[in-house]
């Protein structure tokens, strides 16, 4: 018996009161359902979180460790999410590596920018969401304050940080709704490039690449596509690329000339940086804009002078300066299903691992020509 029951009966153990036997019986079961209990709260809170705790640019994974925390309670106006995939992107890499040129919250935090889950509970001010719903979750107020990303089984959000899942679209999709498409749909728009005209892009055999070459094509844009690999050229012209140059066999800026009757490039997208984006910005018109949005290469973009005095205007593009603007977000939310819906983005799913597997999932994702996008599954 249970020491504080045990206590508790004593005075009446050894009395002849009749009722000392249905105590006796009601504390066996109370305890009974004390046991059960306690091994429900074992095994049923609990749930596996990768947990980051410094920064290892040769070997980021070491960094990383799996712990078990409690489910959290969803209060108010707060959602709890049963993640079930997440993708393994290279803002994720750059932050586990670095933590450059993201603000995230101070170690230790849980990696993740973006997933994809069902509702698992709802605080009692939520009015749109209800258990089992498929949603997505805008991770960044997580990451940017509380350290809370998408590497993690349960998450908890406010309602107005969720978007529900159109019945069309696959779990795989959902989970890479944000970082690529948003970021595409963001910069197309905000290069403002009439049809018929040519944008640039590196890196444009990479799953953010192949949206590129998919939503100007659907807005009447033309392509030129630097790849590094001369196998990536029919690939990406099956895709809807209309040219696409390999930088380690042709030079940029005179095939671009080429290309463009040497009216060169009316705006251009570069994720490399280093001396690519030299060539990038001859390669871009006078008075052209050019979006730096990742650093493949390293933290410098080479920029010269001439193109300064030609007005080509070099800008760097990050996601987080929309995330928390609500008009923007409401339109990239509706616009980005529509086009998702519509096949018109059609994202690159490869290899998925358990959670567990972060180690070999992350080495994986960073594989030249590994195909699409690494998802962890839980």
């Amino acid at each position: 018996m249970n020491p504080f029951l045990s206590t508790f009966a004593s005075p009446i153990r050894n009395s002849s009161c009749p009722s000392y036997a249905l105590f006796k019986e009601s504390s066996h079961q109370f305890c009974s359902r004390l046991v059960y209990f306690e091994c429900f709260i074992v095994f049923r809170i609990m749930y596996r979180a990768i947990v980051q705790d410094g920064f290892n640019t040769e070997e980021p994974e070491a960094t990383l460790k799996i712990i078990e925390k409690p489910i959290p309670e969803a209060t108010l106006e707060h959602v709890v999410v049963h993640m079930k995939l997440r993708p393994i992107n290279p803002t994720d890499m750059v932050a586990i590596r670095t933590g450059r040129f993201v603000r995230f919250a101070k170690h230790p935090l849980t990696p993740g920018s973006e997933g994809y889950g069902v509702v698992h509970s709802v605080g009692d001010d939520v009015k749109n969401f209800k258990v089992g719903d498929r949603v997505v979750p805008f991770m960044w107020e997580g990451l940017l304050y509380g350290g809370g990303g998408s590497w993690q089984e349960y998450v908890s959000v406010k309602e107005k940080m969720l978007t529900a899942v159109p019945a069309s679209i696959s779990d795989e999709v959902a989970a890479q709704f944000v970082i690529n498409p948003w970021t595409v749909y963001g910069m197309l728009k905000d290069l403002a490039v009439p049809r018929g005209e040519y944008i640039l892009q590196t890196a444009a055999g990479s799953v953010l690449g192949r949206q590129v070459i998919q939503l100007a094509k659907h807005w009447g844009i033309k392509t030129i596509n630097i790849v590094r690999r001369p196998e990536q050229k029919e690939e990406l012209k099956l895709l809807g690329a209309d040219e696409v140059i390999c930088s380690s066999t042709e030079d940029v800026i005179t095939r671009v000339k080429e290309i463009t009757e040497r009216k060169l490039a009316y705006g251009s997208l570069d994720c490399v940086g280093g001396t690519l984006t030299k060539s990038v910005l001859a390669s871009t018109r006078r008075g052209g804009q050019v979006f730096v949005y990742g650093v493949l290469a390293g933290d410098e973009a080479v920029v010269l002078i001439n193109d300064l005095f030609r007005q080509v205007h070099v800008t760097g593009w990050i996601l987080t300066n929309y995330w928390n603007v609500e008009e923007r977000r409401k339109e990239f939310v509706e616009e980005v299903w529509k086009l998702l819906e519509a096949n018109v983005l059609q994202p690159y799913t490869g290899e998925k691992f358990d959670l567990a597997d972060f180690k070999e999932a992350m080495k994986k994702s960073e594989e030249v020509g590994r195909g699409g996008k690494v998802l962890l599954t839980s």
